[in-house]
C-alpha cells in the first residue's frame, strides 16, 4: 500500500536539512576515498589504494572487478559494488550531491547529507539513512529498472501526479514508464548480502 499520507512528513525530513543550510557555502564536493581492484574515473584506471582522495564533479565512476567508496558533500558516503557505475555531479552551489546510478549496485549512507539520486526516478533521501539501489535489465526487451530499498531513514519519490513516501523497511521498483502505478512493498532489513556487509564495514572504517 502506498504511503501517500506520510509524503509531507518525508519531504520535510528530506528538504529541511538542505533549507537550513541555504545561503552557506557549498563546501567540499564528493571525493573518491577508497578503491580496490579495477576502478575507473571516466574510463581512466585508478590504482588500488586506501585513500586516493580524488575530487569528483560530473565524473562517471565505474568498477569492474573492484569496489569503491566516495565521500559525499556535507557528509555521508556512496559505495559501489563490482560491475557498477554512477555519475557523480558536484551540483553547483547546492549543499548536496546529485548522483545518477547507471549500472549495478550502490549503497548510500547519507549521515549528515541529503543526496539527490536518479535511478529511473528522482529520489530524495533524508539524512541519517541507509539506502540501496540495484539497476536491472528486464527481458526480453532489456528495459531498465531500479530496485530501491530503504534500510534506515526516509525517502520521497516524486511520480507523475503523486509522491511515494518510503520509510525504513520499504522498497519499490523505479521505472519511468510505470507512471503512478508503482507499489511500495515491505522487505526484511536484516537480510544482507556480501556487498551490504562490505559497505557497513567500510562505513565504520571511514567514519573513524
Amino acid at each position: 500500500m502506498r504511503t501517500h499520507y506520510s509524503a509531507l512528513l518525508v519531504l520535510a525530513a528530506v528538504l529541511l536539512p538542505t533549507c537550513a543550510m541555504a545561503g552557506q557555502a557549498a563546501g567540499v564536493g564528493a571525493v573518491l576515498v577508497h578503491s580496490e581492484g579495477e576502478v575507473y574515473l571516466n574510463d581512466r584506471a585508478v590504482g588500488s589504494t586506501v585513500t586516493p582522495s580524488v575530487p569528483l564533479d560530473d565524473v562517471v565512476v565505474r568498477t569492474a572487478q573492484g569496489r569503491a567508496a566516495i565521500a559525499l558533500k556535507r557528509g555521508g558516503f556512496l559505495f559501489l559494488d563490482s560491475g557498477s557505475s554512477v555519475r557523480v555531479l558536484g551540483n553547483g552551489v547546492y549543499n548536496f550531491n546529485r548522483i545518477e546510478v547507471l549500472t549495478g549496485s550502490a549503497v548510500v549512507r547519507s549521515d549528515t547529507s541529503t543526496p539527490l539520486v536518479d535511478c529511473e526516478n528522482e529520489i530524495r533521501l533524508s539524512d541519517a539513512g541507509t539506502f540501496r539501489f540495484d539497476v536491472r535489465r528486464i527481458p526480453p526487451a532489456g528495459e531498465r529498472s531500479c530496485q530501491f530499498r530503504v534500510f534506515a531513514g526516509a525517502a520521497a519519490v516524486p511520480l507523475v501526479t503523486v509522491t511515494n513516501a518510503l520509510r525504513a523497511g520499504q522498497t519499490m521498483m523505479c521505472n519511468r514508464r510505470c507512471g503512478d502505478m508503482v507499489p511500495t512493498k515491505e522487505f526484511a532489513r536484516e537480510q544482507l548480502d556480501d556487498f551490504d556487509r562490505w559497505a557497513q564495514r567500510m562505513h565504520e572504517r571511514l567514519r573513524k
